[in-house]
């Protein structure tokens, strides 16, 4: 009886602390997680599975509230638009506003949620009423879409470092002049004078700022970690490490006797 009890008030104190939680999220945070480019990884409308060559090609990307998807792309609620979010919903609520038809632009309601790897959304057709589900039967006409970050193919290429900072102190014109960096997958390939570097890396595109974990595999850093933050404008990428052993930084900014640097690379 005591061992009911006790899992009944600890099931109790769970789903309030979880919704309290929910209730603290804002759609201004979960903006930001949408910040970025997607690539579509499966879908399925009206109770159909979208065949593999449509969902390989589809892409979006968000900057603030709207979206838009390449002229490669063959999935999407329009070609371009915005979204409005409701986070007090369960689940949350979001709305695609069409920007490709004017003044008569349709509406589609549907659902989110983020994912480990990314998110998926449920849409209705444009006038009719929100699923409730992550589901898509026959008849309903439902859009089904589970996305992923898209930042590891777009990061992939050769860069040069334009700028950097350690330590709250720049880095020097002939530190960056013998700096290089190809990014290829979740490998990335350094050279630093003549150092060479071969590490691995993974990057979390749910977080506000975006994060990034590396770990050199082969050079003079062999075996060491970094958790760092990232972000991604155009052909230039900006991250920003600790030094091994210590927190993630939460800002792009670095102080005297922190040892977190600052780099900006841009894409040859």
């Amino acid at each position: 009886m005591r061992l009911r009890l006790f899992a009944a008030i600890s099931a109790m104190a769970l789903f309030q602390t979880t919704s309290v939680q929910a209730r603290l999220e804002t759609p201004s945070q979960d903006l930001n997680h949408f910040q970025g480019s997607w690539a579509l990884v499966s879908g399925e409308r009206d109770g159909v599975k979208l065949a593999e060559a449509e969902t390989a090609k589809t892409l979006i990307h968000f900057d603030g509230k709207n979206f838009d998807f390449p002229a490669s792309s063959e999935i999407g609620t329009s070609q371009s638009g915005t979204i409005k979010l409701d986070t007090t919903k369960n689940p949350k609520w979001i709305d695609s506003i069409s920007t490709s038809n004017g003044a008569n632009a349709p509406v589609s309601l549907g659902i989110y949620e983020f994912t480990e790897t990314g998110y998926r959304v449920c849409f209705a057709p444009p006038g009719k009423p929100r699923p409730m589900e992550f589901s898509s039967k026959v008849g309903t006409g439902h859009d089904l879409q589970s996305w992923k970050s898209a930042d590891n193919t777009i990061l992939n290429g050769t860069y040069t470092m334009v700028s950097g900072e350690l330590n709250g102190e720049k880095i020097t014109d002939d530190i960056l002049k013998s700096t290089s960096l190809k990014m290829d997958g979740n490998k990335h390939f350094g050279k630093v004078g003549e150092s060479s570097i071969t590490g691995t890396h993974k990057l979390n595109p749910n977080k506000s700022p975006k994060e990034i974990d590396s770990r050199h595999v082969e050079g003079p850093l062999k075996g060491q970690s970094y958790l760092g933050i990232y972000k991604i404008e155009n052909d230039v990428w900006t991250v920003c490490f600790a030094p091994p052993g210590k927190p993630r930084p939460r800002d792009f900014s670095t102080k005297a006797g922190s040892d977190v640097f600052v780099h900006v690379w841009k894409k040859k």
